[in-house]
């Protein structure tokens, strides 16, 4: 069975997926959509895509797609969800999904009573070496596990009109590139913080520009996350036990992770070649589509919701 995608929102990351999903069998571009015409039809003719429309009612209403891949901004996925849910396409939908925990309970509803597959775009779960990693961590390779760390922080330079620095598009570290390792420490830990922690500093716009958080997990664990717009740092994630630990190379996109024992000794490497991650959540995401799942076992709606009870302790704390 061929997945029928249409792509709602044609920026760059739409552009990033189009090009992977065009290497990807079983799948098919079926049509995109933006509120430009002229601009959809070029990005059809780019991507080989079936049709293009003008707006996206049309895009939904069309009953040759089969699901959704949402690549508006944030502030605009609420009321796309529900659009396509309402017509009952599955949802793709870039991330963060949801920015508070009301939306995503009831999103989360309505997808449900609807029988809708509804999932975040987090590639970066989809990853063979995250995968790896998480069998390591939940197997008990490296003990109990005492310390999560992660940064995804990069040097963007300030543009009050862009979308990462603009308030009215949901702007800000923490929304765009917080949610990368606030969903790598859920989904390698497999719970959610029961105690959240956050300082930020901000850019003239006034959106957070840098985060720091530190969490606190029932099972002992804490983590220390970071975010910004406006520096780069390290992109290794670090999960430590008391036996051990374990790398993530690069942790959005990771070729290579590495379990050590507590002497510092690498005991087992972890490798994946691929030209860019997308492909794993594509795949994913048709086959759950095609058993008719309604739901992802590696990117659940209650991650979904979680993080967005972290979004909004982080945001009380650091707006205050």
């Amino acid at each position: 069975m061929k997945v029928r995608f249409g792509i709602m929102g044609l920026g760059s990351i739409a552009h990033r997926f189009a090009k992977v999903l065009n290497t990807v069998e079983g799948v098919d571009l079926a049509a995109v959509a933006s509120s430009d015409e002229n601009r959809a039809k070029i990005f059809a003719e780019a991507f080989k895509a079936g049709k293009y429309y003008g707006n996206y009612n049309s895009l939904v209403s069309d009953p040759e797609i089969d699901v959704i891949y949402i690549a508006q901004t944030h502030d605009r996925h609420y009321d796309l969800i529900k659009l396509c849910i309402e017509h009952n396409k599955g949802i793709l939908c870039e991330k963060p999904m949801l920015l508070t925990k009301a939306e995503a309970v009831e999103i989360t509803e309505l997808a449900k009573s609807k029988k809708v597959l509804l999932m975040e775009a987090m590639w970066s779960r989809f990853i063979p070496t995250f995968i790896k990693a998480k069998e390591w961590v939940q197997s008990g390779r490296i003990g109990k596990v005492k310390m999560v760390q992660a940064s995804f922080c990069f040097n963007f330079p300030f543009d009050p009109s862009h979308r990462l620095y603009n308030p009215d598009t949901a702007g800000g570290s923490l929304y765009d590139a917080g949610v990368y390792p606030i969903e790598f420490t859920t989904g390698m830990l497999g719970e959610y913080p029961e105690a959240v922690k956050a300082t930020a500093t901000f850019a003239e716009t006034g959106v957070d520009d840098y985060v720091a958080m530190t969490m606190r997990f029932k099972s002992g664990a804490l983590a220390t996350l970071s975010c910004g717009l406006s520096a780069g740092t390290s992109m290794d994630a670090f999960v430590y036990g008391q036996n051990g630990y374990v790398v993530v190379r690069g942790f959005l996109g990771s070729k290579k992770a590495e379990l050590y024992d507590k002497n510092h000794q690498l005991v087992e490497t972890a490798e994946a070649e691929f030209e860019d991650g997308f492909l794993y959540e594509i795949k994913a995401f048709a086959e759950l589509f095609r058993q008719g799942k309604i739901e992802s076992d590696v990117i659940t709606h209650q991650d979904n919701i979680a993080t967005t009870e972290i979004f909004e302790a982080v945001m009380e704390q650091i707006n205050r």
